[in-house]
This record gives structure tokens, C-alpha cells and sequence, in this order.
């Protein structure tokens, strides 16, 4: 049983992360109902109750650089996303102005760590010297390759939302606030881009002899782990801020960890430190469990369209989406991608995840 005393110093810190994290913004966007009574919170629950455990392995190693790396994506993104191939080769080979500073220094890294490594690899925006940092940690494994597969994604987007050009033509800074401020309709889509992308990258692997289809459903399987766990910590979060308001106090968390003890809600009680410790939060989290979701679903229509054509309209309005993400919302995106609000798209999994499950206790029995 996880013991813990609350002091005030702890409340005041839990009472700041949850500000940091628009924790209770957040609580009060996936809880609001829409015309159907229906949650955000529902839909991603429907989902997070089918999910099971399923055990998985690392990526197999194979010995890399940078420049093996670089030669895998360009001929990744000229196979499969063809309009975007340029920018990638720039970015790539360090010329791409986004991700050049005003004094020339280039901001494209690729960083060798050991396995393990808690690093993690990303894409920001760096203040008014204006500039993209582009990172990757390798470790010579396979999911080297994705990750920078699945980061040049959100290069690609980044560069087009406009940010750079506001920073470097010294816009007042109340412009450049209003254009970055949190918008939890439109951020909750940053990862249907990045995932839908390192799927398409896995059909590469495979073409190429890299991937053998049981390394392709071990990722799968990684998937459904991660948004297993990724629904899970929503809905815990969910539970803990319940029973909390704004501002946190050291009396008011004092007496749901004492609750929590009494009635043995262990995960609970986990769930209220690692809002006090970790930098995950629901906020973050969602994005992944949409990206997750959507991009299964794209990935599904993809593989089920038989002509060539109808898949190479279906890349072209990919490659247009990554131009208008920072327009669109979270029903923009799946209209955009799929055809379908997201309730539909979630439906549309659902049933999916029902009719796998029901075959995989069959072959059981």
C-alpha cells in the first residue's frame, strides 16, 4: 500500500503542476458532452476497455549513422510522400532555413545514446533567435528509423504553421501569444501526423526487407500497450481531479490521499504522485491516444483500397493535411483524413478491436 503525508509545500507544487498542465481545462473539455450525451471521455473509454496486455519486444538492432539514416528517409518520403520530399532532403542536409538561427548556426541533430537513455526526441520552436530544433537520440535500433520518420513529420508541419515567420519579422509579441496560446480543440491533433507517418514507414520496412510481418504486428502490439496505458491515465487523472478544485489545497488534497488510503485505491494514490513527479499529463497523453486511434483507422481504409489510384489520393490529401493542421480541430482532422467525424472514427475501431478480440478467442478455443 503506497503510504505518503501531504504537506503544504506538496499541495502548493500539485496545485502549480495542475495549472501548468491545464489539468481541470482539460478535465472539463473531455467530460463535456456533446448532442449525443456522449463524452470525448466515453468515446476513449470504449476504447481502453476493449485493450489488452499483450507482451512485446524490443526493436532488433542494425548498425547506423546519421547518414544511413538520412538515405533511408529520402528514399522513404520520395516513395511516399513526394511533395514533401525536398524539404525533407533540406532539412536532412542542414540547409533548411526554419531550422537555420539568425547567426547561422544549424539546429538538425542526431544524438548517439545507450539504450534506455530517457531522452527524448523532438521538434520545438526556440524563442525570438528564431529557429526548429530538430532532435533524434539513436541507439541503433530499427525504431531509429521511425522515430525520425515519425519527428520529420512534425518538422514538415511545423514549418508550415507560420510561427518562424511572425518570430523573424519581430511581430508584436501579443500577435506571436495569441498564435501560440493552448487551444485543446486543435492541440489534441499534434500526433495524428507523426503516427500515421511511422505506419506508412513500417510498409517501407517491409518492402525493403528490414521488417518481417511479425515485427510489424509486435509495433502493432506496442500500440495498443502504450494507448492501453495512455486511456488508463486519463481516466485516473479524471478520477483524482474529480474530487479536486482550483486552487489545490494542502486541505483538500490532505483529505483525498487519506480517502484514497482508507478505501485501498492504490493506482489512485500512484496516479496523485506521478501528477506531482512526472511530466506526462492528460493534456499531453490525449494527443497520442487520437494520433493512436486515427491513424489505425487511416491505416485500415489504406490497406483496404485496392487501386492505386484511390491509395495515391489518399497519400496526396495526407502530404495537403500536413499544410492546414494548425487550422483544424479535432473533427477537422478525421473529415480531413478519413471522411468521418471522430465519434465515427472511434466506432469504427471499436468494432474493429471486437471483431479481432472475438477472433483471437476463437483460435484460443
Amino acid at each position: 500500500m503506497i503510504k505518503f503525508h501531504i504537506t503544504k509545500q506538496y499541495a502548493q507544487e500539485f496545485d502549480h503542476k495542475c495549472e501548468k498542465s491545464e489539468a481541470h481545462e482539460f478535465l472539463r473539455f473531455i467530460t463535456k458532452t456533446d448532442s449525443n450525451n456522449i463524452s470525448l471521455l466515453d468515446l476513449i473509454a470504449q476504447v481502453g476497455d476493449l485493450l489488452k496486455f499483450k507482451p512485446t519486444k524490443p526493436d532488433r538492432e542494425i548498425d547506423l549513422n546519421e547518414q544511413k539514416i538520412s538515405n533511408f528517409m529520402n528514399e522513404f518520403f520520395s516513395l511516399y510522400m513526394p511533395q514533401k520530399a525536398e524539404q525533407v532532403k533540406q532539412i536532412l542536409n542542414k540547409t533548411h532555413p526554419y531550422f537555420v538561427d539568425k547567426d547561422g548556426g544549424t539546429h538538425v541533430n542526431f544524438i548517439s545514446v545507450k539504450q534506455g537513455d530517457p531522452h527524448s526526441s523532438n521538434v520545438r520552436h526556440s524563442g525570438r533567435n528564431s529557429f526548429l530544433e530538430f532532435s533524434v537520440y539513436t541507439h541503433n535500433s530499427l525504431e531509429d528509423l521511425r522515430t525520425t520518420a515519425h519527428e520529420l513529420s512534425h518538422a514538415i508541419s511545423s514549418h508550415n504553421c507560420q510561427l518562424i515567420d511572425l518570430l523573424r519579422s519581430n511581430a508584436p509579441q501579443q500577435e506571436i501569444d495569441k498564435y501560440t496560446q493552448k487551444n485543446l480543440e486543435k492541440d489534441c491533433i499534434g500526433e495524428i501526423e507523426s503516427l500515421i507517418t511511422e505506419k506508412l514507414f513500417n510498409r517501407f520496412l517491409v518492402k525493403n526487407g528490414l521488417y518481417s510481418k511479425e515485427d510489424l504486428l509486435n509495433y502493432e502490439s506496442k500500440q495498443e500497450v502504450s494507448l492501453m496505458n495512455e486511456i488508463n491515465l486519463i481516466r485516473e487523472e479524471k478520477d483524482v481531479l474529480s474530487n479536486l478544485t482550483r486552487p489545490v489545497t494542502f486541505k483538500s488534497l490532505d483529505k483525498l490521499v487519506n480517502d484514497l488510503q482508507k478505501h485501498h485505491q492504490t493506482r489512485l494514490l500512484d496516479r496523485v504522485q506521478k501528477m506531482h513527479d512526472d511530466n506526462k499529463c492528460s493534456y499531453y497523453m490525449f494527443r497520442y491516444v487520437v494520433g493512436r486511434i486515427v491513424a489505425a483507422q487511416w491505416m485500415e481504409k489504406f490497406d483496404k483500397t485496392q487501386d492505386k489510384q484511390s491509395q495515391f489520393d489518399m497519400l496526396n490529401k495526407f502530404q495537403n493535411y500536413l499544410d492546414k493542421t494548425h487550422e483544424l480541430d479535432l473533427n477537422g482532422a478525421c473529415e480531413s483524413l478519413i471522411g468521418k467525424n471522430f465519434a465515427c472514427v472511434v466506432e469504427d475501431y471499436v468494432a474493429d478491436k471486437v471483431n479481432e478480440n472475438k477472433m483471437t478467442d476463437e483460435m484460443i478455443l
